[in-house]
């Protein structure tokens, strides 16, 4: 019969394997938050050196703190959980240790309840030294020498992370320690603001993140406000009992962009290398930016760049989509490949049209103009409906996002169906360069008016500059037309 014998893994290579796993600065940051944001913080401040003298990070939340034992069961790898609540955000109780140890030798933890203050550190050093799982409780008098301490005693209760001993940045900075952190935090900073966006724009609990003080402004990846964003109905589907639901959105074309507009997705870079799957756990951004193969053909195809696929899964199904401790990497269930492989098809074909369709050269670009002409893709001359034009921005403050979503919307069809053959034979039989009936000719006279008091007021030009303005596009470079606009406008005067 056999017997149990106990086997414990050796402290100091475990240690050291477990920093090897593959997070970079910018995702163990991300990791000690997800700690703060399940402890129900709603401030989170990161620090960083601004001298050479003391080389640390910390973080510092406002959550719910831990007592001593808590403290040092949280430090433990593989620390014990009653269970994992639904808005959890951490899963295999290694997160806190690993993540920091990736990065340097030293974490010590702080954390803040019921007025006591307790303190714990690993050792990469000391552990390697003694080869024993020894976890160090600091003193009163070593907590106080920490970095950023007194923020944490000034706070009714919450906890600090701080990282010492920056060994593997050593490595790679030469010994630049803090200007390669500083380099890092710049990146990390981007990648904060994306992953948890959707912590940071919530309208009802939201969650303020700080860097050395300045405070972060989230993303938004599908610029799900934006007038011109081309979004379905989320779809919920369900998988081993839990639902899971996918939604659909194709970017406003590049032209239809203000620069607010890509400071949202992140920067122009982001608007092309961003297609693909964004996947959430509990509100959190773990993956973005990828078809997983299910498009290998078109990643990063100019054609398919305005595409973006939502999901959301809750964390009780992290096993059957295989979430890795750094919450980096996943695989799809076959029980729903298929409908996310509709979903791709779909928001490729979707995106596609959209670039088709803008694809064009434009040959006048005026906003004082409703329609524009362009050179289409087979080189012909065509005009277009001008979004950006000022009669029609004008027009739209009046509506909400979603009434202008639907007008513009509309406007891109009857740009696209004008009868172009029709229009030209009719004018061929027109008499209208001859001369034009009385009655046609007194509609066009009314809409001259209107047309010249509306280049006044936008271009605050004088008399003879609108009529500069308006003679240019027909019908009133006709003479008779605008000789009697003219005529009637002197007369109004």
């Amino acid at each position: 019969m056999s017997k149990k014998i106990e086997n414990s893994p050796a402290p100091d290579i475990l240690m050291k394997s477990m920093r090897s796993i593959g997070y970079s600065f910018k995702t163990a940051i991300a990791d000690i938050l997800d700690n703060s944001i399940s402890a129900h913080a709603t401030e989170i401040r990161i620090y960083t050196p601004i001298n050479d003298d003391n080389i640390f990070v910390s973080i510092l939340d406002n959550g719910e703190g831990m007592d001593r034992g808590e403290l040092l069961n949280a430090m433990k790898y593989g620390s014990n959980r009653d269970g994992y609540g639904i808005n959890d955000l951490g899963r295999f109780g290694l997160g806190l240790k690993s993540a920091s140890l990736s990065q340097c030798k030293v974490l010590t933890v702080v954390s803040k309840k019921e007025n006591l203050i307790s303190g714990f550190s690993w050792d990469l050093d000391s552990v390697c030294s003694s080869n024993k799982w020894e976890c160090l409780e600091l003193s009163d008098e070593e907590i106080s020498t920490l970095p950023t301490i007194e923020k944490l005693k000034n706070q009714e209760r919450g906890t600090l992370v701080v990282w010492q001993n920056f060994d593997m940045i050593f490595k790679k900075s030469d010994g630049h320690v803090r200007e390669m952190i500083v380099e890092e935090v710049d990146e990390t900073e981007k990648h904060l603001s994306l992953v948890f966006h959707r912590y940071l724009n919530s309208k009802t609990n939201p969650i303020s993140i700080f860097i050395n003080d300045d405070r972060l402004i989230g993303l938004d990846p599908f610029l799900e406000n934006h007038p011109k964003t081309d979004s379905q109905k989320p779809n919920p589907i369900n998988c081993e009992g839990s639902n899971i639901t996918i939604q659909q959105f194709i970017l406003p074309h590049q032209s239809d962009l203000s620069n607010s507009d890509i400071d949202k997705l992140g920067g122009i870079d982001s608007l092309r290398n961003g297609q693909g799957f964004y996947i959430y756990r509990n509100d959190r951004l773990i993956i973005y930016g990828t078809w997983f193969r299910l498009a290998s053909t078109y990643v990063n195809s100019e054609l398919y760049k305005y595409g973006r696929i939502k999901v959301d899964i809750p964390n009780t199904l992290d096993d059957i989509w295989e979430i890795d401790i750094k919450k980096q990497n996943a695989a799809i269930p076959r029980s729903i490949l298929n409908s996310l492989k509709r979903a791709v098809v779909n928001v490729r074909d979707r995106s596609k049209k959209k670039t088709s369709k803008r694809s064009k050269l434009t040959l006048e670009k005026d906003d004082t103009k409703i329609w524009n002409k362009c050179l289409n893709r087979s080189g012909k001359e065509e005009y277009f409906i001008n979004p950006n034009s000022q009669f029609l921005k004008n027009f739209l403050n009046e509506f909400e996002d979603s009434d202008k979503t639907k007008i513009l919307n509309f406007i891109d069809i009857l740009s696209s169906s004008i009868p172009y053959d029709d229009i030209y034979n009719s004018m061929c039989n027109s008499a209208l360069n001859k001369n034009v009936s009385q009655d046609k000719l007194d509609a066009f006279v009314l809409e001259g008016v209107k047309q010249f008091n509306f280049f006044k007021q936008i271009l605050q030009c004088n008399n003879e500059k609108a009529f500069e303005k308006i003679r240019s596009y027909e019908p009133y470079n006709n003479d008779e037309i605008f000789n009697a606009v003219k005529e009637r406008i002197n007369n109004e005067k």
